[in-house]
């Protein structure tokens, strides 16, 4: 268990920045909008949300954490569903320009996960706005807060969705033929996603061609 006391005055801090968090969530959510409208790059839906208080000090406690306010970087939550799996790749090179990425803490869960196995897939980048972007401008309000981008597949999604709620109901070790279930359908959707953006594109190169 983290110290009391360093929870408890991490907590209080928290609590009166957490307002500069909602408008930061504000911000990026509408930076990141201008953004891929500007390079035509489509997208199902985008959304955000900002650490509860009980939910930071839940996560607070963890030993981890010596100053949790700076040290948790999702206090501000920003997740892009795609319709295609390529799209997560496009749109990944966009933020890359768009923002300052912190590769030491952002991570590919695909490239996490053994070649043999199924499940959660997503790109998770843990980022600020650059220096370049806040200078002289309201932005400044904002400068060195982090927070997190996910970008997934809307079939990733889904399955991301399926497993929380498995996780959430029950916590302990599944048997092994349910869990065999379970990747069977990962294994299935990551065909799928593989199929559609097949499909789409072919769908694209007909659609050149007869126009």
């Amino acid at each position: 268990m983290a110290n009391q006391k360093i929870v408890k005055e991490a907590v209080k801090l928290y609590k009166k920045q957490r307002q500069d968090y909602i408008e930061l969530r504000e911000k990026v959510e509408m930076i990141l909008k201008e953004a891929l409208n500007e390079n035509n790059l489509t997208f199902h839906s985008i959304e955000s949300r900002v650490k509860s208080v009980e939910s930071f000090k839940s996560k607070a406690k963890r030993n981890k954490y010596t100053n949790p306010v700076k040290q948790i970087t999702d206090l501000t939550g920003i997740r892009i569903i795609t319709l295609f799996e390529k799209e997560i790749h496009q749109i990944s090179d966009v933020l890359k320009e768009l923002f300052k990425i912190d590769y030491a803490r952002s991570e590919d869960k695909a490239d996490l996960l053994d070649a043999d196995k199924m499940g959660y897939k997503s790109i998770h980048y843990i980022a600020e706005l650059s220096d370049e972007k806040i200078a002289k401008t309201e932005l400044e309000n904002f400068k060195g807060l982090k927070f997190e981008i996910q970008i997934r597949s809307i079939l990733q999604h889904a399955w991301a969705e399926i497993e929380h709620d498995r996780n959430y109901k029950f916590k302990g070790e599944l048997p092994k033929r349910l869990q065999r279930r379970f990747y069977a359908l990962a294994g299935m959707l990551e065909i799928a996603d593989k199929e559609f953006n097949s499909l789409s594109e072919a769908v694209e190169r007909y659609r050149q061609k007869n126009s």
